[in-house]
């Protein structure tokens, strides 16, 4: 257990120095770019994604799942990886032509081009971030994919600050990719990754054919709506939607993101030994909910001084969206864990079917709503997201076996200790007459007597995750100024 806490607690850590990372570059564009500009270069990045996600059928996590990892191993994902990124290189730079007319923007073009760079530049590390992965090396991960923020954090803010407009985007891509690349061949140099072979193909896209399929239904599901936003309405709705999305998902970023990055590794792990997983799911679901569902629906409630915080008062259009996104969002506990249990158990075609069936649905539903606007797109979500956790649910009944008495069970004192911390928050708000749209002073009152009332409740409930808390507080403790060995409570007379 001591393994899986260190691991979670350098993945949480790395997580935490992104998403500062990601909050400074966030604020900085809201006031250095225009909506337009920024939904410029969400279409741009979104097409990328979308055509490079397609990798993924090559995907160099089969390297964590495998008993016994040879040389041969990793040569063979870094050969299908180079061949297959060189294919989707040349179709996009084909159209990107076509592309460049269908949204009216001949700079995307020259966006495009960058985007391929830096997708062969990533290319170049991928199977050695598998391997760091597949060691639970997560400090070593944490210092490479900081550093590659910090780079492309600065490069697009400093490129923004001088006129360069949406462009700024695709050369901080590049840069992050250029500087991921070469620290993750410093920490793990492996030349022989270069040469080429294919002995493992066949392992390679059985793993990659099912996860392939999944990774380019999520970046699908997570870019095709933005992009029919472009295409039907202006590019300053794709820049409200994404900006307000950013906002929205800064929970996820928290307290989900860790768990993602570890929850395949550490399962894997897990399943080889034989363990039972029973235990281990429900209370992952327990610890997650516990955070997960506070903190979304108090960012929910204080969405406005959020935005006016995060994105400057420029950006108040999106604070609706980022109220009803949230209220959305609590759904998706489950989800997060779904994919990544269900690949450890060995049930790729599983994994598939569950995500096939809840973004392909997921999908249709938010590609409608988009034709009626951003507050039904959001809207929308109120939807799909129950609905994929339904799905998610499903699936991992049939390999994990509990009842639903025991979800329910593991969930309870979560939901009370939710309840409890919305109480200040709610009181804040009822003060001002039940508007949402408070100050940021009184949104930071909001925050800490919401902190105080979840605390409180976390003791009152004797909620499993308390352990945790303390765990961290005995952690800490030591390293306070006034509970060193060298401070003495003893007069300078004594």
């Amino acid at each position: 257990m001591s393994k899986i806490r260190r691991a979670f607690l350098m993945a949480t850590l790395e997580q935490y120095l992104t998403l500062l990372i990601g909050l400074v570059t966030l604020a900085a564009l809201a006031r250095l770019l225009t909506p337009a500009e920024i939904g410029l270069g969400v279409i741009g990045l979104g097409i990328g994604t979308i055509a490079f996600s397609l990798r993924e059928f090559a995907s160099p996590d089969f390297l964590i799942k495998r008993d016994h990892v040879d040389a041969e191993d990793v040569r063979t994902s870094f050969t299908v990886l180079l061949v297959l990124t060189t294919a989707l290189s040349l179709l996009l730079y084909i159209g990107r032509g076509w592309l460049a007319d269908f949204y009216h923007d001949a700079s995307l073009v020259y966006f495009l081009d960058l985007v391929i760079i830096a997708a062969f530049v990533e290319t170049l590390s991928l199977p050695t971030i598998a391997l760091l992965r597949r060691d639970m090396a997560f400090g070593v991960l944490a210092r490479i994919r900081t550093a590659g923020s910090i780079v492309a954090s600065l490069t697009t803010i400093g490129l923004a600050f001088f006129g360069f407009g949406h462009m700024s985007f695709a050369f901080g891509l590049l840069a992050g990719a250029l500087t991921t690349t070469l620290l993750a061949f410093a920490a793990r140099p492996v030349a022989s990754v270069f040469r080429p072979s294919v002995s493992s193909l066949r392992e390679a896209l059985h793993f990659g054919s099912y996860m392939g399929a999944t990774s380019v239904l999520n970046k699908i599901y997570e870019t095709l709506p933005q992009l029919l936003l472009g295409r039907i309405m202006t590019s300053t709705s794709v820049g409200i939607f994404n900006r307000a999305n950013a906002v929205a998902n800064l929970p996820d970023r928290v307290f989900l993101s860790a768990v993602f990055s570890v929850a395949f590794p550490i399962l894997s792990e897990q399943v080889r030994q034989g363990e039972n997983l029973r235990g281990s799911y429900l209370r992952a679901i327990s610890y997650i909910t516990v955070v997960y569902w506070p903190a979304h629906i108090l960012l929910a409630l204080l969405a406005y001084p959020a935005v006016r915080i995060v994105l400057g008062d420029n950006w108040s259009d999106a604070s609706p969206i980022v109220a009803i996104l949230c209220l959305a969002s609590t759904f998706w506990f489950p989800v997060i864990l779904t994919y990544p249990l269900l690949i450890a158990l060995g049930q790729n075609r599983e994994a598939f079917v569950s995500n096939c069936i809840g973004r392909i649905v997921s999908a249709i539903v938010l590609c409608s709503a988009s034709f009626w606007g951003l507050t039904a797109l959001a809207l929308s979500q109120l939807i799909t997201l129950p609905f994929q956790m339904m799905v998610s649910l499903h699936f991992v009944r049939k390999h994990v076996q509990f009842e639903w008495r025991d979800l329910l069970e593991a969930l309870r004192p979560s939901a009370i200790v939710t309840a409890s911390a919305m109480i200040g928050p709610v009181m804040v708000i009822a003060g001002h007459g039940f508007a949402l749209d408070i100050s940021p002073l009184a949104g930071f009152i909001a925050g800490v007597l919401a902190i105080a009332g979840w605390l409180a409740a976390l003791i009152r409930t004797s909620h499993p995750f308390l352990a945790e808390v303390d765990r961290l507080r005995q952690g800490i403790t030591p390293l306070l100024p006034w509970r060193r060995g060298g401070m003495s409570k003893a007069t300078p007379a004594e």
